[in-house]
């Protein structure tokens, strides 16, 4: 069964398009690159035409491979969130039908489409993305398919439009997705030639969503081959790290993402491939990854929940080379407020070990989200509804 990953939008295509530059990824997962401009789709390195689908405004979704594509996909939405939007829900039959056949499963009885898990990417404060992203999720949705937000917070000085767009856009997507994955556009605000840099941004997300889904699906550890403790995660443990519970409803939590990595070997031993593994401090490695997450202005420490996916060459879970995954644990259950940690490791045959860290938070512990709802009601009167929300049924729960 094939996991689904759908880009929309120049900025979620291209962490798509970033996520498929393993060729592994091929093999467990479908690519859909979905965009309003043939020009931003032209420039994905690693999608070709069989993974596009085109939005145009006259004849809806349709294959990159349809004649005559390139006439009918062009200029874009700019960043006019409410029209891109309208033309997503005007086509949104046509939009079911298109992603159905590039993933290519039937329709099974029931809920679910042999699709276990869609991932959706896309920026919150353009147009196409913001529009059309929340759309598309909810499509997924209705066919009984887990959705997997990864979205793009605007930067404050890229305006009140932008912000309006993204609490407009989010206000929309946390009704139709299971798990919200923040990556912030803050982090570069200050930094010299930040435009250059947008690319190694997306390529850092896309690894970061590769190690986890390849470390759970092609590299997970059979325990009982491994003395002491080799725990193993799946994409249910993904969400349920990045989600809340609240009686018999369920709500998206908001989490940021984290990967640190380490060579195994030096490079004398890249030439003499044997023996030669250097000893890794796993609590070390974290903690970087704790230093690399993809939010402006929160605290790893004070994340309500968390998941941690070790990627390490098999001899580190030998006696010869053994790392203290139990201690490991215990760091990331000292770094969630409710106790809850979801921790993992995988095998891989690189000579790389990494830590890829997910943290989640409650909206209102997230000052970045607060700075967009106070951008965007300067330039509209508008809230982000997350805000009041989610903590009016936390106090319930914790009553």
């Amino acid at each position: 069964m094939p996991y689904a990953f759908i880009g929309v939008g120049q900025c979620g295509g291209a962490i798509i398009d970033a996520a498929f530059y393993d060729e592994m990824m091929f093999k467990i997962a479908v690519p859909i690159a979905i965009n309003s401009a043939t020009l931003d789709l032209q420039t994905l390195k690693n999608l070709k035409r069989e993974h596009w689908i085109g939005m145009s405004r006259d004849r809806g979704f349709i294959p990159g491979t349809l004649q005559g594509f390139e006439h009918f996909v062009s200029g874009g939405y700019g960043k006019n969130r409410a029209k891109a939007e309208e033309d997503a829900m005007r086509f949104r039959d046509n939009l079911r039908e298109v992603i159905l056949d590039k993933v290519r499963v039937g329709e099974g009885e029931g809920s679910g489409i042999g699709v276990p898990v869609a991932f959706v990417a896309f920026a919150l404060g353009g147009g196409t993305g913001s529009g059309a992203g929340p759309v598309v999720a909810s499509v997924l949705k209705e066919m009984g398919i887990p959705v997997i937000a990864i979205v793009v917070l605007p930067a404050t000085h890229e305006g009140g439009l932008t912000a309006k767009n993204a609490v407009e856009s989010l206000n929309v997507l946390i009704e139709h997705v299971d798990s919200v994955i923040l990556v912030d556009n803050q982090k570069l605000a200050y930094a010299e030639s930040a435009e250059s840099l947008f690319q190694r941004y997306n390529e850092y997300v896309a690894r970061s969503i590769r190690d986890i889904l390849i470390g759970t699906v092609i590299e997970r550890v059979d325990p009982s081959q491994y003395e002491g403790y080799a725990p193993v995660i799946d994409l249910k443990d993904m969400i349920a790290a990045t989600s809340f519970s609240f009686g018999k409803r369920t709500r998206p939590g908001f989490a940021a993402l984290g990967r640190a990595s380490e060579r195994t070997r030096n490079f004398l031993h890249y030439i003499f491939p044997f023996g030669g593994y250097k000893e890794i401090d796993v609590i070390s490695l974290l903690y970087r990854s704790f230093m690399k997450l993809t939010l402006a202005d929160v605290r790893p420490e004070h994340a309500e929940k968390n998941l941690v996916l070790l990627r390490i060459p098999p001899v580190y879970l030998t006696k010869r080379g053994r790392i203290n995954t139990s201690m490991a644990k215990q760091v990331m259950e000292e770094h969630s407020r409710l106790g809850e940690t979801h921790f993992g490791v995988a095998l891989t045959k690189r000579n790389l070990a990494t830590a890829t860290v997910l943290l989640t938070y409650r909206p209102n512990q997230i000052s970045r989200l607060k700075t967009l709802g106070q951008l965007a009601s300067q330039y509209k009167d508008i809230s982000l509804r997350v805000l009041e929300e989610y903590e009016k049924d936390f106090l319930e729960s914790e009553a």
